[in-house]
């Protein structure tokens, strides 16, 4: 399960209107530093929880197209895009910190379980598997969403 960093709340269909389901996008300079490294392990089916400005955990989506437009800023360099739709949400949202507090979430990028500088995009692994989100077909936890992807 990935944890995405959208805190300064991209309106991701507003910047991209030809593009379905953005989710998430980053740029090539983004992806140089090392706190982003976990973008290489994203594949189409992967789990991942976008956090905004509220620094709640909400929403979860299943990752359905990771892809590069072909731009070239020569500040950024190319921008890459995450596209995905609704898995599951958490009902009611939680508060970021608390709930991985709660939960004995410990993550190199995440000290005292808040965003760090530079950071975009966090693999939490199982830390979240426990987890129990409402889906369409009714309640499941993280880990079986995970296995049924």
């Amino acid at each position: 399960m990935f944890l995405l960093s959208n805190i300064k709340n991209r309106d991701h269909k507003k910047v991209y209107p030809k593009e379905s389901d953005v989710i998430f996008d980053i740029s090539e300079n983004k992806l140089k530093n090392t706190k982003n490294a976990a973008w290489n392990e994203l594949q189409t089916g992967s789990l991942v929880c976008v956090v905004k400005s509220t620094r709640k955990i909400s929403t979860f989506y299943t990752v359905t197209e990771i892809k590069g437009l072909g731009d070239s800023d020569s500040e950024q360099g190319e921008t890459f895009v995450l596209s995905g739709v609704i898995a599951a949400k958490l009902v009611p949202e939680f508060d970021m910190r608390l709930l991985f507090d709660k939960l004995g979430v410990v993550h190199k990028s995440l000290p005292s379980n808040k965003f760090s500088s530079g950071f975009n995009i966090a693999d939490l692994g199982v830390a979240l598997d426990s987890l129990e989100v409402k889906t369409a077909s009714g309640p499941k936890t993280i880990g079986t969403l995970k296995e049924e992807a």
